[in-house]
């Protein structure tokens, strides 16, 4: 984080130091997290594309759209992240019992989700989605921090480093 304590802006996870945890085994391998990491990436994807299409500001949906995209991008490093602790090509397996974009990134349930976003104003929208990524950044940090395998510990950094963007990306969008 550039600047120390000078460039913090207030920004917390809240919750439970464990919350973060909830998904992740410390005994899972790197295949594994990077799976259940994908699937939670694909729920934050599918959040941001349906808010951005119930918006009616063209401004605002773009946004919105971007932030799509930038899952969609996060998901990629997923896949190459895999395919180098694997072997395997393509997509990362879905974790069993859970379907791909149910959850997102903070572990919260998509639908559920979706449905206490309905009638928020765009600052609400956008704080909702900062503290999705205050959470996910969080439990990147944490998850780094946990597991014994380099391996693992490298895709959780580059997890936390590309939350961070995120996270930066949506209060600058808030400030605008």
């Amino acid at each position: 984080m550039a600047g120390g304590i000078d460039a913090w802006n207030g920004l917390v996870a809240d919750g439970a130091y464990e919350a973060g945890l909830a998904y992740f085994s410390r005994a899972s391998r790197p295949e594994a997290l990077i799976s259940l990491s994908f699937a939670l990436e694909e729920g934050n994807r599918l959040f941001y594309e349906r808010i951005s299409q119930d918006l009616k500001e063209e401004e605002a949906a773009s946004i919105f759209r971007s932030m799509s995209q930038a899952e969609e991008r996060h998901k990629e490093t997923l896949r190459e992240l895999h395919a180098r602790v694997s072997g395997i090509g393509g997509d990362p397996a879905r974790p069993e019992g859970m379907e791909a974009g149910e959850f997102m990134e903070g572990g919260a349930p998509l639908e559920e989700t979706l449905a206490s976003a309905k009638g928020k104003t765009l600052e609400e929208i956008l704080e909702l989605a900062i503290a999705m990524e205050a959470n996910a950044l969080d439990r990147y940090i944490k998850m780094g921090r946990a597991v014994a395998d380099e391996r693992s510990r490298e895709v959780f950094l580059t997890l936390s480093r590309e939350e961070q963007a995120h996270l930066e990306r949506m209060t600058s969008l808030l400030d605008r």
